[in-house]
């Protein structure tokens, strides 16, 4: 078969899924072509194919017929898209039969039919160009319109209406309105070439290969591929789409191991010997850039950016040595161990892309990625083939289904293909015996890990971040258009339009992201903002369309194609003027003015431009210099420039900065020409990297000042003697300040003792290396045009908005994942205090794995130092801070006051006690536009988890937000698992500013209702009840006189835990009984855990341990109800604890390691004592034991955990979430039912629940549980259907008393009880398999009968 790209373009569906995996279908074999291409044919041959043929003629005799020929039977003409007016009115709107057809036609608003429709149809004349302007009377291209109808039709419909076909008759276009680029990723068919129309043959294709291309039209444009099928309810179109990114992530995942495994230690390998004076940094940098070169060459090729259809380019091509190569692999041929014959083709390759090379066809594209100079390694290194041969065949073929498959890098997205490369950045090469070895470098957290965001989140941050910004910029033109007065002359309104343009409005937007990576989110945000550009194009010419008003930008799109051309023509370059259409174009200017990135990694940096060239990549342009937006930086550590000024001043230094940063304010100008220079020639391209170079000259003395202030803090120099060394490098004794803080001068005697010399030396060189590994930002300075008067005390600029999905790990080392990646038997240890004496070992060794370990936690700890005493991080850099929450609160001191912040953290950003300060300032000061709460798991589409290398029970969010700007109400949804849920009504709401407050009166953070029904239910239980401990005036009001104590870290206190083993062999303890020990040191208790306990049950779990888990050794063993009903069985705990005296008196006791999405949430239990880990915190009071058991019997109650469930956003239930849970207050429980009180009701029920063993008599005495002598009574013998009973009868009490039953609207009551049961879908299952029943739900149900007639003691069958 000939090449695909004949016949079809865009990226909608996969090329292996169009040209070989569609074949398997059954909607492919059911096309009877000969009968298809017959008619098609008879259709052609009546219609006059030629460019005279006008829209209309073309519509009726052949778009029309041809729609007809694929089961298009029912549809509409030229229905009115828009309210008022007729500024958008598409062909056709294409229905799925006459039922709809007739819904539509009911509608009298023609706009309100879209709704019913499958797809929206649009037609133009013959031949004409789908993606450019053709004359004053065509000024919008046809994609661009289409694109402006489905954003409209996306909205007016709410998303039922997401498919266009866009047609000229030859070529036809099938768009869809959920894609990643709506301008950008299209299916198109060549029908033309498929039926071999305008001129009979073709030299490139067979009858079996148009035969095979007419039928993916005839699937894929057909009526059947539009409608949903089979039980899951999906679309030819979607399973197509699932079957092409399943391939796409299966390619994705063996290539980032076979570069991981392979390739990249292999080159770097004989990078390093035939360099043997390089330092190992040196070499990994030269084996990254090789790569990318690598991905740069197999992406250009496969997508045809660059010629390889042309003869005067393919033999220098790296297309066909790639079969040539794997034509050898698979026969077995061998490769030479000293030629370099593939590696002098690539190295020519890389020269012709750089510099260009006319005879071949090639421009130069410059750009830096292949220039000699910059990676002097792969110069002076010659590969030989035997490396270079598996090397390239491993990027070319694909063996993960057992056959080796040619990989066609068209049908990966350039952000997948960054994800390949990522999880090298945090490595470094080491030599290891007598070889090189591949290890995360001395900062890196942890070993493996790929955290690639999935589209869908990044366009939900974009969409989200960006639409308010995007909606002024329109709305001012709309604005504009209004102010017009129809009496002026027509060019002066035009005028007046140009000034107020949305496009050049957009394409003045700033948009950042601080921790890039790769360059995802930049390259989504290239697309998104191109998608809004055009359409903001297509909608001045048809608002403006009365005075025939067109955007300026469509003059510069012009002018830029019209240069690339005439450069082409001269020099004789190879171009396909289709790759130069306006959606090209456009986005390379967005690229350049829009788009600013940073990240810490250096190769990040290089990476992300890769990326960006490719995504953005104009045949016969030069790359795009981006170094002016792309930095490598820590954009959480470095200075505001009115920061370094302070600190100087308060020292001594005020004037020796002044020259320095009029230099460096001077460049913000400088920056604004480079943004302007559309780099469409060689020459621009070579003047904007000159003019940054020029900027850097200028700010360069200013910036080094500044991050060497900055290094002081980190340093935190303490003595007198210090800080005085500090004033005299200011005051200039040894020598000029500043460019000593550069690292271009050593400080030198000057007026300077020699021993001081020798002091500040020291300080120096720690700052330099500190600057050097640390690489700190000075935002103002790297981004000058971005800021103004850099030296005022309140920072005037900023950007427009900052997007991204910053890291999620803890600032502190976490030692398990940091040794599990380097020494795994100390990761494996099970107390933090047996870890210790691991690396104490370490020390005493002499092993060098000590140093890295006790560098890198210094460094760490000097991070949350510096974090928290900067001030820069006054809300979110308390407690074990995490570094994604100083990545928020620095984004909200990037953007300008009116900017918005979209960034995909953890919920606990929402949740967190120590996030809270952010969280309530934001969500109740109105300041929050979006929370979309996703759980990792993916379950109920059937999906792997967003981030398959995070725990699936995991919880993160699009959090999107504005420091200034505010907002009515917050768009919220909760445990959503897919965006498209985001969508749903029920799931999806608003919540006001008044609602944070209200249900989480002490902390403002976010409740995560599933539905609007859990909203009303909740903050109606809230208007009822106070809550356990409400602080939100300052004093606390207890509902419940109680406290919260966490008696023993399971990590801290690990060194006063002792196994059975060690009690008995290093204690020479013995066994009392109950569980407990002695030893001469006193008696030993058991200690719980929060795993032993359930509700009402302190011996619900013993515990096991299994010593080969990494991250969670301690284990539930199993214990039965019959191990139960005997009184005197106990739990068998993992560790027993000495008493000192202070372990005595029950205690209440939950489960901290709780989630909302578990069996339970809330778990609370009596314990004898008060030995518990931190896992089961205690609540301690001075309460009678029957007030005891009514706080219990409240914390166990389903209304309580129904409550708790909206409020656990994590996997800890903390106490600041439970003291804000409503609770019955003890006045409450006088209320009567009958003879008893729900006092008493409560407490019979909580005792019978409670003491089953012996170990509680203490209790059962205090509750007056004793016979006529006053002896304790034997414990309740414990029954799995009794308890049953008890607890559906408390649970119905609770009901009551929590208001959800309201007597005067029963039936009402009733089904919101019935569904607050239905949220605890896994009790329901595991009553269904038990019993057959949700029995729970149904006795409930009847208690609360029985006990609103007063009958408090009522049999209750069930």
């Amino acid at each position: 078969m000939s090449d695909s790209a004949l016949f079809t373009s865009g990226g909608l569906f996969t090329t292996d899924y169009l040209g070989e995996a569609i074949k398997a279908t059954s909607a492919y074999r059911a096309v009877d072509v000969a009968s298809l291409r017959a008619r098609l044919v008879q259709i052609a041959a009546a219609f006059p194919q030629n460019l005279r043929t006008n829209e209309s003629q073309t519509e009726d005799d052949f778009i029309w017929p041809v729609l007809t020929s694929l089961g298009w039977t029912d549809f509409l003409r030229q229905q009115n898209l828009t309210v008022t007016g007729r500024d958008d009115v598409p062909d056709g709107l294409l229905f799925a039969d006459a039922e709809a057809k007739n819904a539509a036609n009911a509608l009298g608003d023609q706009w309100r039919r879209y709704a019913h429709g499958l797809a929206v149809v649009e037609s133009k004349r013959w031949a004409r160009p789908l993606d450019r302007a053709s004359g004053r009377s065509e000024a919008t291209a046809p994609s661009t319109q289409m694109l402006r109808y489905l954003r409209r039709i996306d909205d007016t419909t709410g998303g039922r209406l997401r498919w266009g076909i866009l047609t000229n008759g030859l070529r036809w276009r099938l768009y869809w309105a959920g894609a990643r680029s709506i301008s950008e990723q299209f299916l198109e068919i060549d029908l033309g070439r498929a039926l071999a129309l305008e001129g009979g043959g073709d030299l490139f294709a067979d009858e079996s290969t148009r035969e095979h291309w007419l039928r993916v039209f005839a699937v894929m444009f057909g009526r059947g591929a539009f409608l949903p099928v089979g039980p899951d309810r999906r679309t030819f179109h979607e399973q197509a789409r699932a079957e092409g990114a399943f391939y796409e992530e299966r390619v994705a995942a063996s290539l980032s191991r076979l570069v991981f495994d392979q390739v990249f230690p292999n080159l770097a390998q004989v990078i390093a010997v035939g360099n043997p004076e390089a330092s190992l940094a040196e070499v990994r940098d030269a084996a990254l850039i090789l790569l990318y070169r690598l991905l740069f060459l197999l992406y250009a090729e496969d997508r045809d950016l660059l010629p390889v259809g042309d003869r005067r380019y393919d033999d220098y091509a790296l297309r066909p040595l790639r079969i040539d190569v794997g034509r050898r692999v698979s026969n077995g041929d061998s490769f030479s161990a000293s030629a370099g014959r593939i590696w002098a083709h690539i190295s020519d390759l890389s020269r012709i892309i750089d510099t260009g090379d006319g005879s071949v066809g090639i421009p130069p594209y410059n750009g830096g990625l292949f220039a000699t100079g910059r990676t002097p390694l792969l110069t002076s290194t010659r590969i030989p083939d035997s490396v270079m041969a598996p090397a390239l065949d491993a990027l070319s073929y694909e063996r993960s289904s057992g056959d080796r498959r040619y990989i066609n890098y068209r049908d990966l997205s350039v952000q997948q293909l960054g994800s390949i490369y990522e999880r090298l950045l945090e490595f470094e090469i080491v030599r290891e015996d007598g070889g090189l070895a591949v290890r995360p470098n001395l900062f890196a957290r942890r070993n493996t890990g790929s955290y690639y965001t999935p589209d869908d989140l990044v366009r939900l941050i974009l969409d989200e971040t960006l639409e308010p910004l995007i909606a002024e910029r329109r709305q001012a033109f709309v604005a504009a258009l209004d102010r017009l007065n129809p009496r002026d002359a027509e060019d002066y309104r035009r005028r007046e339009l140009r000034d107020a343009d949305a496009a050049m409005a957009i394409l003045s937007l700033r948009v950042c992201d601080p921790a890039m990576g790769s360059g995802h989110f930049l390259v989504s945000l290239v697309d998104t903002l191109a998608d809004h550009v055009l359409d903001a194009m297509a909608e001045a010419a048809a608002l403006g369309a009365g005075m025939q008003y067109t955007s300026p930008l469509a003059d510069r799109i012009e002018d830029i194609r019209s240069t690339i051309l005439r450069n082409a023509r001269t020099a004789e370059w190879s171009i396909d003027e289709e790759q130069l259409d306006d959606r090209h174009i456009v986005r390379r200017m967005v690229l350049k003015r829009c788009v600013y990135g940073v990240d810490k990694n250096p190769m990040a940096v290089e990476l992300a431009k890769v990326g960006l060239w490719l995504h953005t990549f104009t045949v016969g342009a030069p790359l795009s210099f981006i170094d002016h937006h792309l930095h490598a930086g820590d954009s959480l550590f470095g200075l505001w420039v009115r920061d370094a000024i302070d600190k100087a001043g308060a020292i001594g230094g005020e004037l020796l900065y002044a020259e320095a940063l009029r230099n460096a304010q001077r460049s913000a100008l400088a920056m604004k020409t480079i943004e302007t220079l559309t780099d469409a020639d060689i020459g621009e391209a070579h003047r904007s990297a000159e003019m940054y170079g020029d900027v850097e000259l200028m700010t360069g003395e200013l910036d080094g000042f500044v991050s060497f202030m900055h290094a002081l803090d980190w340093l935190n120099l303490k003595s007198r003697e210090d800080k005085a060394l500090v004033r005299h490098w200011l005051d200039g004794r040894f020598g000029d300040p500043i460019p000593i803080a550069r690292g271009r001068k050593a400080p030198d005697g000057g007026t300077a003792k020699a021993e001081e010399v020798e002091a500040f030396t020291s300080i120096w060189q720690r700052a330099r290396g500190l600057m050097a590994e640390e690489r700190f930002l000075n935002w103002q300075i790297a981004f000058p045009g971005v800021w103004e008067n850099w030296a005022s005390k309140g920072r005037e600029g900023g950007f427009d908005a900052v997007v991204g999905n910053p890291p999620w790990d803890r600032i502190k080392l976490q030692q398990v994942e940091w040794f599990a990646a380097r020494r795994p038997a100390i990761a494996l240890a099970q107390r933090a205090s047996d870890r210790g004496r691991m690396i104490a070992a370490l020390r005493a060794d002499g092993d060098p794995l000590f140093a890295d370990f006790q560098k890198a936690d210094a460094r760490a700890a000097d991070t949350a130092r510096v974090a928290r005493t900067s001030g820069h991080y006054p809300l979110l850099s308390r407690g074990d801070a995490n570094l994604y929450c100083l990545f928020v609160e620095r984004a909200h001191a990037l953007v300008r006051p009116g900017g918005m912040v979209g960034l995909l953290v953890p919920s606990g950003i929402a949740s967190d006690l120590s996030a809270s300060p952010f969280f309530r300032g934001v969500a109740t000061g109105g300041h929050l536009k979006s929370l979309y709460d996703f759980e990792n798991r993916r379950t109920r589409h059937g999906l792997e988890p967003f981030f398959p290398d995070v725990d699936s029970r995991f919880k993160f969010c699009a959090l999107v937000t504005s420091p200034a700007r505010t907002f009515e109400r917050a768009q919220c949804a909760f445990f959503l698992q897919a965006t498209n849920e985001a969508l749903e009504a029920d799931r999806s709401f608003l919540i006001t500013a008044a609602d944070f407050a209200a249900v989480n009166p002490n902390t403002g953070t976010a409740p995560i209702f599933r539905s609007r029904r859990d909203m009303a239910l909740t903050t109606a239980i809230y208007e009822r009840l106070p809550v356990l401990v409400n602080r939100s005036s300052g004093t606390p009001v207890a509902a419940w006189p109680v406290r919260y104590v966490t008696m023993f870290h399971m990590t801290n206190d690990s060194h006063r835990f002792r196994t059975r083993a060690e009690l008995e062999e290093r204690e020479g303890a013995w066994s009392t009984g109950g569980n407990r020990f002695q030893s001469p040191a006193g008696d030993w208790l058991p200690l719980y855990v929060g795993r032993m306990i359930h509700q009402f049950d302190h011996r619900a779990a013993s515990v096991t341990v299994n010593d080969e888990n990494l991250h969670n050794a301690a284990l539930s063993g199993e214990v039965t109800a019959q191990m139960k009903v005997d009184p005197a069985f106990l739990a068998t705990p993992q560790y027993w604890l000495l008493d000192q005296g202070n372990l005595g008196g029950r205690a209440i006791a939950f489960r901290d390691i709780a989630r909302a999405t578990d069996a339970r949430t809330m778990i609370a239990a009596l314990l004898p004592h008060r030995a518990a880990g931190n896992t089961a915190p205690l609540i301690v009071s001075d309460l009678s034991a029957s007030d005891q058991a009514m706080l219990l019997g409240n914390l166990n109650a389903l209304v309580f955990d129904y409550v708790a469930r909206q409020k656990a956003q994590s996997t800890h239930l903390n106490w600041y979430i439970v003291e804000q849970l409503p609770v019955v207050p003890p006045a409450a429980y006088g209320r009567k039912f009958g003879s008893k009180s729900a006092a008493s009701i409560v407490q019979e029920a909580v005792l019978e629940l409670s003491y089953t063993a012996h170990d509680l008599a203490p209790f059962a005495r205090d509750m007056g549980h004793v016979d006529d002598a006053g002896a304790v009574r034997p414990p309740f013998v414990w029954d799995d259907d009794r308890r049953l009973r008890l607890r559906a009868k408390l649970d119905a009490l609770y009901f009551i008393l929590y208001g959800v039953f309201d007597p005067a609207d029963a039936v009402r009551s009733r089904d919101d009880i019935r569904y607050i049961y239905s949220t605890f879908p896994i009790v329901e299952r595991e009553e269904v398999a038990r019993w057959g029943s949700y029995r729970s739900r149904d006795l409930a149900l009847a208690w609360i009968n029985a006990l609103m007639a007063g009958q408090p003691d009522a049999t209750v069958a069930g």
